[in-house]
């Protein structure tokens, strides 16, 4: 009998494939066990609950990237990335709130602006997702080359932009906005840019709001109440609960560069009343001890505001 190169290579990949499902399997009942540990402020169990974050994401988005090859950059398999990781990462103790989802899911093309407060986000994002479909995930260019994680998440249709080269970062927008004019996807970013884990946001960067004007499509905010039951300082990881409310989409159609400054403006000022709005909720409700003790779904959707 002769022998068949192609099938020992494929005999040998889904050995292999097969190992990276068992160890990655292994670290994650592994990190589960760690997260028990000791109380509130232990460094292990507090690294080990942002380990599941990480390990429901890139863990899951690497091992995915075999299928993922069968439609290559189809938005569609971080879609399923995000409905698996999203399910796994119940483990923690958070519940999630989405008000006036309508917003959202009736959209067609348009640029959805986010807070940015911790890498919880992007918990917050896989949540979303399924509410929002049809998804442009926008990520920094440095993630691309973190093997194997960088180029798995690009075979699952996340869009890599290099903020330190506009030229290549304005064809990569431009790419983003054909798929919003044509296909009515939605392009989520994070206007802060960068993470800021105190009350509050940092000033918005102007790629998106150029990006939204160009494409003449509207701006939905999206606002995430204050991520309250987190402090790196002390490493407490307690539970928690976090509303994201959905605002009115802003129109962006007959603006220009020159409506620029005033449109920022605009989103920034409306998202940051909502904060303190939610935040001035969230308040109230940890000063109830029936509220604090009640217990709640991981994740209830209004489609419009929610009513007592």
């Amino acid at each position: 009998m002769t022998d068949c190169s192609l099938c020992q290579y494929v005999e040998l990949f889904v050995k292999y494939y097969l190992y990276a499902w068992a160890a990655g399997l292994g670290l994650w009942f592994l990190l589960i066990l760690a997260s028990k540990v000791g109380s509130d402020g232990n460094k292990l169990r507090y690294y080990a609950k942002y380990g599941m974050i990480y390990c429901a994401t890139q863990a899951f988005t690497t091992l995915f990237a075999p299928f993922s090859l069968l439609r290559p950059r189809n938005p569609a398999n971080a879609g399923i990335i995000c409905a698996v990781a999203s399910k796994a990462s119940s483990l923690l103790p958070i519940t999630w709130e989405l008000r006036n989802a309508r917003i959202l899911r009736e959209a067609e093309g348009a640029v959805v602006m986010a807070n940015h407060q911790s890498s919880m986000d992007i918990l917050g994002l896989e949540i979303l997702w399924s509410t929002m479909r049809n998804v442009i995930s926008i990520a920094k260019k440095e993630m691309l080359f973190i093997i194997p994680f960088g180029p798995a998440a690009w075979l699952a249709g996340i869009t890599f932009i290099n903020r330190k080269n506009r030229p290549s970062a304005m064809k990569t927008l431009d790419g983003c906005k054909r798929k919003m004019v044509e296909q009515g996807f939605k392009m989520y970013i994070y206007p802060e840019g960068t993470r800021y884990p105190e009350r509050g946001m940092l000033p918005f960067k102007k790629g998106g709001f150029h990006t939204a004007i160009e494409a003449g499509v509207p701006i939905i905010p999206v606002v995430f109440s204050h991520i309250y039951f987190i402090d790196a300082k002390k490493y407490s990881f307690k539970p928690g609960h976090v509303i994201m409310n959905v605002l009115e989409p802003i129109p962006t159609k007959g603006l220009t560069k020159d409506n620029l400054d005033e449109l920022i403006k605009r989103t920034r000022d409306a998202m940051l009343a909502e904060y303190e709005k939610l935040t001035a909720e969230m308040d109230a409700n940890l000063a109830d001890p029936k509220w604090v003790r009640a217990s709640r779904p991981r994740f209830v959707s209004y489609d419009g505001k929610k009513t007592n």
